[in-house]
């Protein structure tokens, strides 16, 4: 029953996920379309700096998911209350407190990134704190199993991004502040949909009191996780903006297609974290949903690998209106390297979830050796992204014996 459970919730998800995706493509190809090819990697970097900055939200967001999804298998509704206060409550002073920093500090990332506006790094605090509040409420929502809520607000998110962003281009000069305005405004409006269906953790009084040690036990393998992972798929843009200025360009267009591999798959980890994290609470076996997550993510992933390997040209000229050899060239290797990537990614959820943390120091000397090696061996671009498909195979096969010969059946 809970498999089936399982796969009811992946599908339904996967479908609101794929609409949520598609909004998401289509709004970076209609930047592409809208901007000028500078203004495009820069919009990139930044989100890629972005995914960097909120590796704590993402933290936050396990972290509010396995003490919710735990207090609500053992029905103890009054505890869920109290620890997603808490939890909320660090986060806003924690998004506060990075949200200052990232002002004060605009014009030396500004500078890093070759970017002419201080403005866009101000909007990209903004869209920070915004990202921090997103990270609680949607984890009280995956603790819950509220996947239908989540699903439809993922949906409004990915439109309304579109939708702003094209008004807000028309309407400022400067397409890359109006680009991230509507991110900006897009991620607003997720935070509000996602407290509706959260309004009774906010009424009231709690009768109980977490301490801060039991929460924030978890938060630290987390985080270490979190963060390596974060790194090893988007430091690489950052630093290609840095070392490539002129070159930026088509490596930006090639990853925007190679990450959609990486994503496609991305709701089979919330369900998963979700179910294993209540099943691992109440000390029972989840082997089957981890094999089922691996199975179902190489299928998505994988499936789109062979599109793209058999038909990159006509791929890239439907997508973004034009095709080069490098492009495709660098493309065939990020397409390989987000597959190893997106199946890492199960294992290390659902380790996360069942509370064995032995494979985060090689993925801490994984990371650290990759971007060591991008910033040592930079003489192409299309090296960075093959020492990133190298990195990839070996997180993947160090971590998949350890994880299923440690699985509960």
């Amino acid at each position: 029953m809970r498999l089936d459970s399982f796969a009811k919730n992946t599908v339904i998800m996967l479908a609101a996920s794929s609409l949520g995706s598609f909004f998401n493509l289509l709004y970076q190809l209609t930047m592409l379309r809208l901007m000028s090819k500078d203004k495009f990697a820069s919009l990139n970097s930044l989100i890629a700096l972005l995914a960097i900055l909120a590796v704590p939200a993402a933290a936050f967001t396990t972290m509010v998911t396995k003490h919710v999804s735990a207090y609500n298998a053992r029905k103890k509704l009054e505890h869920l209350k109290a620890a997603w206060r808490k939890l909320a409550m660090d986060t806003l002073c924690f998004s506060l407190i990075v949200f200052i920093l990232i002002v004060l500090l605009r014009r030396n990332i500004a500078s890093f990134l070759h970017l002419d506006s201080l403005g866009s790094i101000t909007i990209l605090s903004l869209i920070f704190f915004l990202v921090c509040l997103s990270s609680v409420v949607t984890g009280g929502l995956q603790g819950l199993e509220k996947f239908k809520w989540l699903a439809i607000v993922g949906v409004v998110a990915g439109f309304s991004k579109l939708l702003f962003s094209v008004v807000l281009i028309k309407s400022i000069s400067d397409t890359l502040l109006a680009g991230l305005s509507g991110f900006l405004l897009s991620t607003a409006t997720g935070v509000v949909l996602c407290l509706w269906p959260l309004r009774f953790l906010i009424k009231g009084r709690s009768k109980e009191k977490i301490e801060a040690k039991e929460l924030y036990v978890y938060i630290f393998p987390v985080l270490i996780v979190s963060l390596c992972f974060t790194l090893v798929t988007n430091i690489d843009l950052v630093l290609v903006k840095h070392f490539f200025l002129g070159e930026a360009q088509n490596y930006s267009i090639a990853q925007m297609i190679g990450k959609i591999i990486l994503f496609l798959p991305g709701v089979i980890y919330a369900i998963m974290f979700s179910r294993v994290s209540g099943l691992h609470a109440l000390k029972s076996g989840s082997r089957e949903i981890l094999k089922r997550s691996l199975f179902y993510t190489f299928i998505l992933s994988f499936s789109a690998v062979v599109a793209y390997n058999l038909f990159p040209k006509v791929i890239f000229v439907l997508l973004t209106g034009e095709s080069s050899r490098e492009i495709v060239l660098l493309g065939r290797f990020f397409s390989l390297a987000m597959l190893f990537y997106a199946l890492s990614n199960v294992l290390f959820v659902y380790q996360l979830s069942v509370e064995r943390y032995n494979f985060i120091r090689p993925l801490v000397l994984i990371a650290l050796s990759q971007i060591i090696a991008i910033c040592l061996f930079h003489t192409t671009t299309v090296w960075v992204v093959g020492i990133m498909l190298a990195g990839s195979v070996v997180m993947f096969s160090l971590n998949l014996s350890s994880a299923l010969s440690k699985a509960k059946t």
